[in-house]
């Protein structure tokens, strides 16, 4: 089951509500060709709540016999927030494997600026078979770890030189750590790593880090608003980082004020235009 439930404090009654009363989908999209059986087929029962959309994927295997039956295997449960920031991605592609570990994660190029974002594009059954061309997606960070950041005290200018490669070596990547070395030598390096792992605040005003759909996101307050799901109140927050524009969701209670600087972590969630 995914966490988007967990990180936004709310109970998986919705689920249900969903299963009971809202719209059945039969899911034919074509990432799932491959792990279906003859006997299988995805169903998706999606509705409608305010701001958000909820998507609950079960699997459904019947066989036909003298003793027909039909058995139901839960999936995974999505909370879509429909106002998230948008953008139009092209070349998903699809982490998910098998139904044992149901995923909606996908990698997609944003199209403007050429990166990569990972997400869980929620209402993956509402879209057609094929996904040619472009799509709009409207993202969000869910999040329950949101903190208020001082102003930078200290701009460190070759840390922000070598933003780029800093982030490939904290992904692994071993060639741009013996580049970062070859340009700014060992001892230098070794003081950006340490100090990007434990302390990013402290290195840069804003930014935008992934470790697949794991995000780290240091950024500006443009604005917030109170919304609800239910009897649940959540904020939404508009920031500003590494000049992208985000939406967060959380269910923390925090006075915020615009340009006010805040550090979180969180998942990014996404639901795209149909």
């Amino acid at each position: 089951m995914d966490d988007s439930f967990s990180l936004l404090g709310i109970e998986r009654e919705l689920c249900q509500e969903a299963k009971e009363s809202g719209t059945e989908t039969l899911v034919k999209h074509f990432v799932f060709e491959d792990l279906l059986d003859t006997s299988e087929k995805l169903i998706c029962y999606s509705q409608e709540i305010g701001e958000f959309s909820i998507y609950n994927y079960v699997l459904v295997k019947e066989k036909f016999s003298l003793f027909s039956r039909r058995e139901e295997k839960d999936l995974g449960c999505y909370i879509g927030y429909k106002n998230g920031s948008v953008y139009t991605f092209e070349d998903f592609n699809f982490k998910i494997n098998s139904f044992d570990e149901f995923t909606l994660l996908t990698e997609a190029v944003e199209i403007t600026t050429g990166n990569s974002f990972y997400f869980e594009l929620c209402n993956l059954c509402q879209l057609p078979e094929k996904l040619t061309g472009e799509l709009d997606v409207a993202l969000s960070i869910y999040t329950q770890n949101l903190k208020k950041l001082p102003p930078l005290a200290h701009f460190d200018q070759l840390a922000d030189e070598n933003r780029e490669l800093l982030k490939l070596v904290l992904k692994g990547n071993n060639k741009a750590r013996e580049k970062l070395e070859a340009e700014i030598g060992e001892v230098e390096t070794r003081r950006l790593i340490e100090e990007f792992k434990s302390k990013p605040e402290e290195l840069f005003d804003t930014c935008l880090l992934y470790l697949g759909n794991n995000y780290t996101v240091i950024g500006i307050v443009t604005s917030t608003r109170e919304i609800t799901l239910k009897e649940h109140r959540l904020t939404s927050i508009d920031i500003f980082s590494e000049e992208i524009e985000l939406t967060i969701l959380t269910p923390q209670k925090i006075n915020l004020m615009e340009g006010e600087r805040v550090q979180l972590n969180g998942r990014m969630f996404g639901i795209a235009a149909v």
